[in-house]
């Protein structure tokens, strides 16, 4: 398919020097990839596989969220190459994450959407993320709640108290679809309804409650009606009354 033996070192020089001279700029997307893989996989023709890789997943974002498994399932990608390329999105984002405890706060709305969609956006189970803010904006900590792989339980009462354990004046919410649909769910809506209400009786503010994929965010706040909208449904009756669902496979069906 691709990754003859050719010799390739006066290509990958010129590569590299480019890169070196004004770093990325100029660079087209495979042309960015195909320099990384030159790192992993020796003495091939890697532009062909780069090609491939950005065509395959639609982007060189989506390249690098692309699990280990899914990577080595593509012909020339080889444990290195795809150890190398997970690795570069983990220290991207535990960057990121750096960043934001020492700074305490995002840059931007799309910094913020960006590092929770690099957090939780690749996850194979449905995953609740919840930031707690102080009365300046800036984060206090967070805590990420865990699902099965299209469904997963919130315990509202274990996100209140954690607010309130961190005296959070504002809490934003996040949550995974694995399936990549990025549409809110009834389930989605009604949750993010009560939980506004319930953090407001206790004087804290959720700012927002985001839809997070590999490849995008959706907001569910502009969705929300009147704050006397129905409470949002247990699960049962005869289980934790504070446990709701957000369920990813409704809105599929839907």
């Amino acid at each position: 398919m691709w990754g003859e033996e050719i010799e390739q070192s006066g290509h990958r020089e010129r590569l590299r020097n480019r890169f070196l001279r004004s770093g990325l700029e100029g660079f087209q997307n495979y042309e960015a990839l195909e320099l990384l893989l030159t790192f992993a996989i020796p003495r091939k023709d890697v532009k062909p596989l780069a090609k491939y890789l950005i065509n395959h997943y639609g982007s060189l974002y989506n390249v690098l969220n692309a699990s280990a498994s899914e990577l080595r399932e593509i012909q020339g990608i080889g444990p290195a190459a795809s150890v190398l390329l997970c690795l570069c999105r983990d220290i991207v984002t535990q960057a990121m994450e750096e960043k934001v405890i020492e700074e305490k706060t995002f840059d931007s709305n799309e910094e913020a959407a960006n590092f929770l969609r690099m957090k939780i956006g690749i996850g194979k189970k449905e995953t609740l993320m919840a930031i707690f803010l102080d009365s300046r904006k800036r984060l206090i900590e967070y805590k990420l709640y865990y699902g099965t792989v299209d469904h997963t339980a919130i315990y509202a009462r274990e996100v209140l108290e954690q607010a309130l354990l961190c005296h959070a004046c504002s809490v934003i919410l996040a949550h995974n679809h694995p399936s990549g649909v990025c549409s809110p769910s009834r389930d989605d809506i009604r949750l993010t309804a009560e939980m506004r209400e319930t953090l407001k009786r206790l004087g804290i503010i959720l700012l927002d409650h985001l839809i997070v994929t590999r490849s995008g965010h959706t907001s569910i706040m502009p969705l929300l009606g009147p704050e006397e909208l129905p409470l949002v449904h247990a699960v049962s009756e005869t289980k934790d009354p504070c446990r709701y669902s957000i369920n990813d496979a409704e809105q599929e069906k839907t």
